[in-house]
């Protein structure tokens, strides 16, 4: 079976579907029973259009491995957000925004276990802006530079991921328990 007829049968699949697209309250409630690597699983795979509500509530969690808050902040934070902070003196920080949630919650958090690692590498121009402006900007006096060189131990270990705002089986889970790996 080619992979593309895998996938046919992965989404024709009704098993697959734990939550629908845009049923934030319900993602909500749904990853209040499931475990930290669960959650970094949601996070990995999060589409941001889907807004930011339930990976905050991922970060408001005591529980939440600094590998999910760094994976957040590096996502947001090299896509745009650091990038102002650094370099952008007297900006009006937003107390709400993802990263200011990392960075305030960042030695709250109890394990420092899962890879939070950034598919690309954080960019050596935002490392050499943040050696640069990082202790005269809103980043000053905050845990970003522990952040930005976090690494973890291990990968997340979880049958469930999100995809395109929905929670859902992972695939590899699913083709395991189908008995097609």
């Amino acid at each position: 079976m080619d992979q593309m007829e895998m996938m046919g049968k992965y989404w024709a699949d009704p098993d697959v579907l734990i939550v629908p697209a845009g049923e934030t309250d319900q993602i909500i409630e749904w990853l209040k029973g499931q475990t930290p690597d669960t959650w970094h699983q949601v996070v990995m795979r999060w589409n941001y259009d889907y807004g930011d509500k339930v990976l905050a509530w991922i970060l408001d969690q005591d529980a939440c491995d600094r590998g999910t808050a760094a994976r957040v902040f590096l996502v947001e934070g090299c896509g745009h957000w650091l990038w102002e902070a650094l370099s952008e003196k007297g900006a009006q920080p937003d107390p709400s925004h993802v990263c200011r949630v990392v960075l305030r919650n960042w030695h709250r958090y109890k394990t420092g276990e899962i890879s939070g690692h950034y598919d690309d590498g954080v960019p050596e121009a935002l490392l050499d802006l943040a050696a640069k402006n990082g202790e005269s900007s809103e980043c000053a006096g905050t845990p970003y530079k522990e952040i930005l060189a976090y690494e973890g131990r291990r990968a997340p270990n979880s049958k469930y991921e999100s995809e395109d705002g929905k929670i859902v089986i992972s695939m590899d889970y699913w083709m395991k328990e189908k008995g097609y790996a």
